[in-house]
């Protein structure tokens, strides 16, 4: 059975992915990185409450032991000024995945991203440069497998 971790998992996508995940006969433990407590109790999820996601330090027990990482942290365009933008989409990426990498080599990494992400970084629109240099990061710490995610629209399901 393979361990997985999740963040964002109180958003949209991210919900979806846990939900799967917890449904999942293949899926033995699944570990959600959250701000706030989601209230979901399930005999497979172990829910950690987190509120800087620039450090992760004291977490890295929680990161050996993974086989799976879903990245779903992310905000709206408009939703944030420009910095927060910034740091939420890049930083955020960042710190995570340098945590996560220091402590788990063989782990596939899958990163929710969005069409027009632009890996030259020369967009001058702020979400596709700014998803294009978290995907940069991700590339080169080298994980195990790497998969990136641009979806071009996403409906909410309700």
């Amino acid at each position: 059975m393979k361990n997985v971790i999740i963040t964002g998992s109180t958003g949209m996508i991210g919900g979806l992915i846990l939900d799967f995940c917890l449904e999942s006969e293949a899926i033995g433990k699944v570990t959600s990185l959250v701000r706030r407590s989601s209230g979901r109790n399930h005999s497979k999820l172990v829910e950690i409450v987190h509120d800087n996601f620039l450090d992760y330090s004291g977490l890295e027990k929680q990161f050996g032991n993974q086989d799976i990482c879903y990245f779903c942290i992310g905000v709206y365009t408009g939703a944030v000024p420009r910095d927060t933008f910034r740091e939420i989409t890049v930083d955020y990426t960042r710190a995570f995945a340098e945590a996560l990498r220091k402590s788990n080599e063989q782990i596939t990494f899958c990163f929710l991203s969005g069409q027009g992400a632009d890996t030259t970084e020369k967009s001058r629109v702020m979400f596709d440069k700014d998803k294009g240099v978290a995907e940069n990061i991700l590339l080169n710490l080298v994980f195990d497998q790497t998969y990136i995610f641009r979806p071009g629209y996403i409906y909410p399901i309700k």
